[in-house]
């Protein structure tokens, strides 16, 4: 299945080592002409740059690269956006401690409806009520192939009986998997957790 509302055009992939301060300077400068934004990978590929550009920029950000003699890697669509490839990249969330932790899928749709319940966190289609600044720069993110943190979630019994669903991390990465498509999204939870994650029918 491919994910269609995001496309690899329009991102660049530069070797940090290629780029000297004069180079540097000569890029950024046309940062607010091309609304590029810069993402530094520090997983999968260290040592890289992502440069995203909206699409119409991609002939005058290439003749800027070739006459400042950088090389350069402009991403064509590939797995990496399928819907499989995504699932692949995702790892456990080790800012939550790696004790107690498993990295398991969760139905998306099930998950959308009980963080629904929480009005003031839930982050609706298109970021809506959260942050459009991190929805945006995950969806940036996704272009450079690099691992992705699940989002973290945990559940509680409350004393009625009810059981609540958080997520802890990565509530703006939830939300752009959900409105992919992507129908089961691996997250990080706790062996308590993911206990009640099975008495609503999460996993």
């Amino acid at each position: 299945m491919n994910i269609s509302p995001i496309s690899f055009k329009g991102t660049f992939c530069i070797e940090q080592k290629d780029l000297n301060n004069k180079k540097i300077s000569k890029i950024i400068s046309k940062q607010d002409e091309f609304n590029m934004s810069f993402e530094s990978s520090c997983y999968t590929n260290p040592g890289k740059l992502y440069v995203h550009i909206p699409d119409q920029f991609d002939s005058k950000f290439t003749k800027l690269l070739k006459n400042l003699f950088v090389q350069y890697e402009q991403i064509q669509d590939n797995n990496s956006l399928d819907a499989d490839g995504i699932v692949e990249r995702m790892i456990i969330n080790l800012s939550a401690g790696a004790a107690d932790k498993s990295l398991i899928k969760v139905d998306t749709k099930k998950l959308d409806s009980e963080l629904k319940k929480d009005d003031e966190m839930y982050v609706g289609y298109n970021g809506r009520n959260g942050s459009g600044l991190k929805y945006d720069r995950f969806k940036s993110f996704l272009k450079t192939s690099q691992e992705i943190r699940s989002p973290i979630i945990y559940l509680r019994k409350l004393s009625s009986g009810e059981i609540e669903t958080h997520i802890y991390d990565g509530r703006h990465r939830f939300a752009v998997l959900r409105d992919m498509g992507i129908k089961q999204i691996p997250v990080t939870i706790d062996e308590d957790s993911l206990k009640l994650a099975r008495e609503i029918g999460l996993v």
